[in-house]
């Protein structure tokens, strides 16, 4: 092209609400138990740990440690403790917190140093003063929440999200996990979002009797081998389909809420994640996104790049994203496209990572309708080539590295 395209897309980064919120992500699951005696300073704190994503917490006035884990039966990874001044009944507390052997946060008014060095004796983890900005208990928590990632041997994920309805997004994300299953190095979750109308079943020729939505109502449930059992398997990949119209035709509330709970225990029992965002992000999984590889799919088409465009912006503006972790995929590449070439592509979004797979209509019509994966029929056409050079940029071999086997207390404690 002469001129590099121009889109015009908004580049106000104004808060909103739903940003605001963001604010509030925890990048790993919280399951708080307050401790407060006093209770004169409950309603503040109750708002902050309220406004939290990925953050559960219920609240005491027992000093005994007899409360040790939530209403589903699950321990506390996260102790607050309001912190008394009178040294005798703060002694008691911090003992009551020491003995859930989990991180601890104090929070204290006017608290005296005697009280604050018995604290730090026991170890915990931070001193907010109740009268300190809202912003220093809820970074405290996430410091907390990002140390608990950092404990845990999580996989990676990889989120496959459409810039425009129609662009690929499910075949890409089903071919990049069945190609990579079948190098036989990782044992791959594939996770279907689109609950209207989920397609991965389908392309990949299974008939699942659990799906998603299944596996959100009974989280509880469901360790290393009751989640591997809900998911239906063909070698090394996992699917957990979504059920078509599954918000239509349930007749009680979808547990969305459990989606980053759930997203954790398929990164803990497998080796790679991978999130078909066919229908984009939506209000009960944009953040998941936050922990995510984000691999955008576009096409040739100037709708299309505008709206992959307005969408990167979003991310970057509204949730944070770091732009590195962003990559732009061209499906259906013309080379022969005199109109709008990779360059264009390139300089309109303003992402440097972008990949391209060649059009072959043919080839992705008969994995779709055969409902075959696209490793039974493929031999060496262009676009299997591109999907196979893909998946190796994206999740590289990982050879024959002995995969590292939790044993029953890191289970047990999420790590």
């Amino acid at each position: 092209m002469d001129k590099p395209l121009k889109l015009f897309t908004s580049e106000s980064s104004n808060a909103s609400s739903l940003e605001e919120n963001m604010d509030f992500y925890m990048p790993s699951p919280l399951n708080v138990l307050l401790i407060d005696v006093q209770k004169e300073f409950l309603p503040k704190i109750e708002a902050n740990l309220t406004q939290c994503v990925n953050l559960h917490w219920e609240k005491t006035t027992d000093l005994t440690g007899s409360k040790n884990a939530d209403a589903s039966g699950k321990s506390f990874n996260l102790i607050l403790l309001v912190i008394p001044n009178e040294e005798v009944l703060a002694q008691q507390a911090l003992a009551c917190a020491a003995s859930y052997k989990s991180e601890v946060i104090i929070l204290g008014r006017d608290t005296p140093q005697k009280v604050i060095r018995h604290a730090f004796q026991y170890g915990v983890s931070d001193f907010i003063p109740l009268d300190a900005p809202d912003i220093e208990l809820i970074t405290a928590l996430k410091n907390i929440a990002q140390l608990l990632s950092t404990k845990a041997e999580l996989a990676p994920v990889l989120a496959v999200v459409n810039g425009k309805g129609g662009s690929g997004a499910s075949f890409i994300a089903s071919s990049l996990a069945a190609i990579a299953a079948e190098r036989g190095d990782m044992d791959i979750a594939l996770l279907d979002t689109d609950l209207h109308h989920g397609a991965l079943a389908h392309i990949l020729g299974v008939e699942p009797n659990y799906y998603l939505v299944d596996a959100l109502q009974a989280l509880d449930d469901l360790d290393e081998v009751a989640l591997r059992s809900a998911m239906i398997s063909k070698g090394k990949l996992h699917l957990l389909a979504a059920a078509p119209f599954s918000l239509l035709n349930l007749h009680h509330d979808i547990k969305l809420e459990n989606i980053y709970d759930l997203i954790w225990k398929c990164r803990q029992y497998n080796d790679q994640v991978i999130l078909d965002y066919s229908r984009g992000p939506e209000y009960w999984n944009i953040e998941l996104l936050r922990n995510s590889d984000i691999l955008l799919v576009a096409q040739q088409n100037l709708i299309i790049i505008r709206e992959v465009k307005a969408l990167i912006q979003q991310l970057i503006n509204h949730l944070g994203i770091d732009k590195s972790r962003i990559h732009i995929l061209v499906n259906r590449y013309d080379k022969s496209d005199s109109q709008i070439k990779l360059n264009d592509v390139k300089h309109a979004i303003g992402i440097d990572s972008v990949f391209v797979v060649g059009n072959d209509y043919n080839l992705a019509s008969q994995c779709e309708d055969l409902g075959r994966p696209i490793t039974e029929i493929a031999k060496k056409q262009k676009m299997y080539l591109d999907l196979i050079d893909l998946t190796q940029k994206l999740m590289p071999y990982k050879g024959h590295e002995p995969k590292k086997t939790k044993g029953f207390l890191s289970r047990l404690l999420g790590y």
